[in-house]
């Protein structure tokens, strides 16, 4: 299926810039192993920042400046050559799962059958993500359950990796993203006929409707 879902202009710019927590960047990461709509936007935000850092007049160093740098380099070793990383391929699904290869890598996984989910609630697993800035994590919802309705403190992105949800912003399948801000309050739905699988990134957590959600919020970690 086609991806229908794609990132906000803003979020490619900010990924492109170095600008974005580790947890959003990996899912942005991720999303575009497999979109080249936005794999393009990408390469534009890019092309773009380079474009302007050559256009940008470089201010001149003060004579201390100078000094200070020169002895800097003087002081310091020779820096050891390294190779350059490979660039990633782009993953090709034809199946209704999508595993990105920058998560196995981090996980060192080849099957989500592989992950040592943790129960959240009846149908409901999680696996929280190594990573230092914002929040990361897998989401297993049975099929055709509903998470609780929900609002963002901040900014959140979600990759669907595996079946696929309907919410008051449209149907998402493997492959699509939902790239939301502090002003959706939405109640994600799994489809009937498969448990969905995704990878969401955010810099802040949740803010549940309803007082039984709420409670439990410090017990699931979300």
């Amino acid at each position: 299926m086609n991806i229908q879902h794609h990132l906000q202009p803003e979020t490619v710019v900010a990924y492109a810039a170095g600008t974005l927590p580790a947890a959003m960047a990996l899912v942005v990461g991720c999303h575009i192993e497999r979109c080249e709509q936005c794999r393009q936007a990408l390469r534009s935000a890019e092309a773009l920042g380079g474009h302007m850092l050559e256009t940008v007049s470089a201010k001149p160093l003060s004579a201390a400046a100078r000094d200070n740098v020169l002895a800097l380099l003087d002081s310091e070793p020779a820096p050891v050559p390294t190779r350059k990383s490979p660039s990633v391929k782009t993953v090709s699904n034809s199946g209704p799962a999508f595993l990105p290869q920058r998560l196995q890598a981090l996980l060192g996984i080849d099957s989500f059958d592989q992950v040592k989910w943790r129960k959240l609630a009846p149908g409901i697993q999680k696996f929280n993500l190594p990573l230092k800035e914002g929040r990361s994590f897998l989401l297993r919802i049975g099929a055709g359950l509903a998470m609780p309705v929900h609002s963002h403190k901040g900014s959140e992105l979600t990759l669907l990796l595996q079946g696929g949800y309907r919410d008051e912003l449209g149907s998402f399948h493997a492959g699509d993203v939902a790239d939301l801000d502090s002003s959706v309050e939405h109640q994600p739905v799994a489809f009937e006929d498969e448990a969905c699988i995704c990878l969401a990134g955010m810099d802040e957590g949740l803010r549940f409707k309803g007082w039984i959600p709420t409670l439990l919020k410090p017990l699931t970690g979300l």
